[in-house]
């Protein structure tokens, strides 16, 4: 199974599904009706279309755009080009009869497509100034919430042995105080998977006014929060059933800064190994045995 072509050719249907809450209600049902008759569609006067979803022309122009899309044609071309059988393995869902193997192949499947599709998106022009940004930053902290806490926990792990000045915070409280705190010299780093926590928008105004950086890592580059911050990296990724939790877009956005940690650590390759020397010399004295 080739899951680059896979990812190649469901390009246009993964970003419907992960700026799908970003969209207004007409245009998610659009949205809808795109996912579930992507073939039917090709065969569709934009008339005709809006006829069938009961929205406006103007509607499905504007649904479009949000897409990166010049226009309705342009859509239909993306869609005529999707293989009807790459489709069918992304958009398998868990079912309540699958053994532990099938769940196993639709889980890590859906990993790996969100990969791919990650590193085929992604903006190399951001991800440079965001590495600049971060490595001229007296202080950087990572915020997250909830599922999306635990990437802030995991970069900020990551980040210890670059020398860099790191913190991560997942209490929202602390994270306005923080914030309220910092100045032109320090760097915020927001993980949010819908790109529309009223939290966060609150905490980039004050960062705005306070003129510190702010970096989002998102699977929604068309949202709230990314009209706000000042960089944004997108996490391409397309959740399946049963999975109460974006695994799949927290995988994505860990990779991204994975990317951004390896890149600092090259920069500062002398004060990183030194570093990996005197926490290994740490953890070797803390274990019993040599467990």
């Amino acid at each position: 199974m080739d899951l680059t072509k896979i990812a190649e050719n469901s390009d246009l249907l993964i970003t419907i599904q992960t700026n799908y809450e970003s969209l207004r209600k007409s245009e998610k049902k659009v949205a809808d009706y795109v996912l579930n008759h992507h073939e039917e569609i090709i065969h569709l006067t934009i008339s005709e279309l809006a006829s069938k979803v009961s929205v406006s022309e103007p509607t499905i122009i504007r649904f479009c755009k949000k897409l990166g899309l010049s226009g309705y044609q342009n859509m239909k071309i993306q869609l005529a080009q999707i293989k009807k059988k790459p489709l069918a393995i992304i958009h398998e869902q868990i079912d309540t009869n699958d053994t532990i193997k099938e769940v196993a192949n639709k889980v890590i499947t859906s990993h790996i497509i969100a990969l791919n599709e990650t590193l085929k998106q992604l903006d190399f022009d951001t991800l440079s100034q965001v590495i600049k940004i971060l490595t001229n930053s007296k202080s950087i902290d990572f915020y997250g919430l909830g599922g999306s806490g635990t990437v802030a926990i995991d970069v900020e792990n990551k980040f210890l042995r670059t020398g860099l000045n790191t913190h991560a915070y997942v209490d929202s409280h602390i994270q306005l105080m923080r914030t309220s705190l910092l100045n032109q010299e320090d760097t915020i780093v927001i993980f949010s998977n819908t790109g529309n926590t009223k939290h966060f928008i609150n905490l980039l105004e004050i960062a705005k006014k306070r003129k510190v950086s702010s970096i989002l890592i998102t699977s929604s580059p068309v949202s709230s929060l990314a009209k706000l911050a000042d960089y944004v990296l997108s996490a391409k990724a397309k959740e399946i059933r049963y999975k109460k939790e974006p695994s799949s877009s927290r995988i994505a956005m860990m990779s991204i800064m994975d990317i951004v940690v390896t890149y600092v650590a090259l920069i500062k390759q002398e004060q990183y190994i030194e570093n990996i020397y005197l926490t290994r010399e740490a953890l070797s004295k803390d274990k019993l045995n040599n467990d």
